[in-house]
């Protein structure tokens, strides 16, 4: 079976598009970093058992997310995760792309659709990820996504139907009919949901009955401890990082599930830590080598910067996963009633 894997081809036609971001794009992109990910919401598991609320993240979808994720898309892919999430270590001896494939291959299995199934991806980028979930269930693909620019990409896909492909944001309601599809699935867009109950009885309303949503994303665990500056700050670099905006205690996400009227099948953590560090270890080679060439002028200043900035504060990540703050896989799998 084909899977769609990041090739140099990739990752120069990343390299294209980063040397032609304007100094305006640059510092606009710069510039979400604190439109974005300064003072997010977070709830904690102390939260949880003192009853707090869980809060929503207040910026919703807007323009500086968009922003954000177009020049984002770049970066990663010119790393290995041109479909823009970490996966979890499912096979330790496996590139971090082979390790994106074994997820999306137990995503595809647990959500239990075949050739005549209609599958949506919410979040779904530029179409990386359906391509695959396609050729491995053979059901028919659905995305959407806020940045325009990725669904242009995944418009140009041959494996994908291009008008299952649109623009469109989940923190209103959602452009499908009741009963549409046999499956939803989201990987690590749902940190930006203004009112997650909310989104997810959408998705519970578009799904038929006893349809499966897949969910793969952030949450706090167990041992992260607001009131500590150091598991505070880990937490901070690890938003800016990876670029997620609302932290939420895992029974926070179990609970809105069921809330939204779900049935839970499936919820546990799955770490990503030797991963991380495979990619670390490329964006550091990376990080050298553009040093270099822009100070010998042969790119220009801005790409070397963006570079650093994504590369910022790895060793943060690394760090918070190691102690039990964070997972960002998160798995859970849910069912809409029959």
């Amino acid at each position: 079976m084909a899977q769609h894997m990041t090739n140099l081809r990739d990752r120069l036609g990343a390299l294209r598009g980063l040397l032609k971001v304007s100094d305006d794009e640059f510092n606009t992109y710069m510039g979400t970093y604190g439109a974005l990910f300064a003072n997010s919401p977070e709830n904690t598991k102390a939260d949880y058992e003192n009853g707090v609320p869980m809060q929503g993240y207040r910026q919703g979808s807007s323009k500086e997310l968009e922003r954000l994720y177009k020049i984002i898309h770049l970066l990663c892919t010119l790393g290995s995760v041109e479909k823009m999430y970490m996966p979890p270590v499912l096979d330790p001896s496996k590139s971090v792309m082979e390790n994106q494939i074994l997820l999306e291959e137990k995503m595809a299995k647990d959500l239990n659709v075949g050739p005549d199934s209609k599958v949506l991806e919410i979040g779904c980028g530029c179409g990386a990820i359906a391509t695959s979930m396609g050729e491995i269930t053979g059901a028919t693909m659905y995305g959407m996504n806020i940045d325009p620019s990725q669904i242009e990409k995944a418009w140009l896909n041959p494996k994908l139907q291009k008008e299952n492909f649109t623009v469109g944001d989940f923190n209103v309601p959602l452009e499908y009919e009741d009963n549409t599809f046999d499956a939803v699935y989201a990987i690590q867009p749902m940190t930006y949901v203004s009112d997650p109950e909310f989104t997810l009885r959408e998705v519970l309303r578009i799904l038929k009955p006893g349809g499966i949503f897949g969910f793969n994303d952030v949450a706090a665990l167990d041992d992260y401890d607001r009131d500590n500056t150091n598991h505070r700050l880990l937490i901070q670099h690890t938003r800016e990082l990876t670029v997620f905006g609302g932290f939420w205690h895992y029974k926070y996400w179990e609970d809105t599930f069921k809330n939204a009227g779900f049935d839970l099948l499936i919820s546990h953590e799955q770490g990503a830590v030797e991963n991380i560090k495979k990619e670390v270890a490329l964006y550091d080679k990376y990080e050298t080598l553009f040093s270099f060439l822009s100070a010998i002028r042969v790119v220009p200043r801005r790409l070397f910067e963006l570079i650093r900035r994504i590369h910022a504060n790895a060793s943060s990540y690394i760090k918070a996963e190691e102690e039990g703050l964070l997972s960002l896989n998160w798995y859970s799998v849910m069912q809409k009633p029959q």
